[in-house]
């Protein structure tokens, strides 16, 4: 006779979906997540052949984490395209969105999204398509934690600094990946949230201030009148 399975324990890791194993905090976000005691399935982004054959392999899915990272583009408004525009929209919101369509299915009843993107929903120099596609995620992400709700998922977003930025540090990229970890751990409890991790680069308002450009020459000053 065959042993009668064990009950399902949601308190324990179970399988977890790594999507963008080619980003550069992939190899840190998988290691801490197999500590953790997850089982790590990681894919390509973008390889939609590869995220079906992780599916059949796993017909259950106890998390899912997309790493999206974003390099500033640095591009002036009036220099953006459309091809540009769809390009930074498709890689950084499309395919999220294409990628966790396909995973909810086999999304086990409580189970955590967690997506890992920059952040650019707060607006910044150098780059508004892909401010947009972040502002896209951050609503995608709080729009799906209402919907899914009743199934006990949680859907979170990571926010990072940009790629190869002051900010984009070891010690800040340990912090995404503990973000990570405690957002898909197994009940976690926190749903529809985005988590800035940027090395405080927001909070010292430096988006708020124009690039350095030519000084103007200096005007002189004309006289105050006296006050009577």
């Amino acid at each position: 006779m065959n042993p009668t399975p064990a009950p399902f324990d949601d308190t324990r890791p179970g399988t977890l979906l790594l999507v963008g194993s080619q980003q550069p905090l992939a190899d840190s976000v998988r290691e801490r997540l197999q500590r953790d005691g997850h089982h790590v399935i990681a894919v390509q982004g973008g390889d939609d052949a590869a995220l079906q054959a992780a599916l059949s392999a796993a017909p259950l899915i106890d998390a899912l984490v997309t790493l999206t990272p974003t390099a500033r583009a640095n591009l002036a408004f009036d220099e953006i395209d459309d091809a540009t525009f769809e390009a930074a929209v498709e890689s950084q919101l499309l395919a999220v969105v294409r990628t966790a369509q396909a995973v909810l299915p086999r999304l086990r009843e409580g189970g955590r999204i967690v997506h890992v993107g920059s952040r650019g929903h707060q607006g910044a120099w150098g780059g508004v398509h892909q401010m947009a596609a972040s502002a896209g995620l951050a609503a995608m992400t709080r729009s799906m934690a209402l919907e899914l709700q009743p199934e006990g998922h949680c859907v979170n977003l990571v926010a990072s600094e940009f790629s190869h930025e002051r900010q984009d540090t070891p010690r800040n990229r340990e912090a995404v990946t503990h973000a990570v970890s405690m957002l898909a751990a197994p009940r976690c409890g926190i749903t529809g949230q985005c988590m800035v991790i940027d090395g405080l680069a927001s909070m010292r308002m430096s988006e708020a201030r124009r690039p350095p450009m030519a000084a103007s020459p200096v005007q002189p000053v004309p006289p105050t009148l006296p006050i009577n």
